[in-house]
């Protein structure tokens, strides 16, 4: 029998507040590979792209909700923000993804997209997302939350006075 190489998949982010849609992600990430590599960015190179007070998560509680995912085989912590061919060739990824629903559009856009490399490489992959899911949705249904027990406890207040 012939033998193939590995085919290793690397997929980046801050996988910040990890939820379903980062799940769905890796799982589609799966499927292209045999081993998944996930590259988990510092709290710097977040804050750094994304200010206002972003990562919501410790860089540590982001690494261990990625590595509780059983998707994933390996995590590369502190991830470069720009994937290179240095890293490409070190880590023997034949595969680089990325889904289509992002926290940081702005972050990626031309010409400081930092996976240009594995575009012009031809080896990035889009992965339509799944689930619509974003940081900014999750924030506004906590906001949203918050209200509702606010209100219910001013309404509680009011009929016990």
């Amino acid at each position: 029998t012939h033998r193939t190489e590995a085919r290793t998949v690397y997929v980046d982010g801050a996988w910040d507040m990890f939820h379903a849609g980062h799940v769905a992600l890796l799982r589609r990430a799966r499927e292209l590979g045999d081993h998944v590599v996930v590259g988990v960015h510092s709290d710097e190179v977040v804050n750094k792209h994304r200010g206002s007070n972003h990562p919501i998560m410790a860089m540590r509680e982001r690494v261990l909700s990625v590595l509780g995912c059983r998707y994933v085989d390996d995590v590369l912590l502190d991830a470069p923000w720009t994937v290179t061919r240095e890293m490409i060739a070190t880590l023997k990824i034949t595969v680089v993804v990325r889904g289509t629903v992002r926290d940081c559009a702005d972050c990626i856009a031309e010409p400081h997209d930092p996976h240009r490399v594995p575009k012009d490489m031809g080896i990035q992959v889009e992965i339509k997302s799944e689930v619509s899911l974003s940081l900014e949705e999750i924030a506004s249904r906590l906001q949203a939350r918050r209200q509702e027990m606010s209100e219910r406890h001013a309404e509680k207040q009011r009929k016990e006075t």
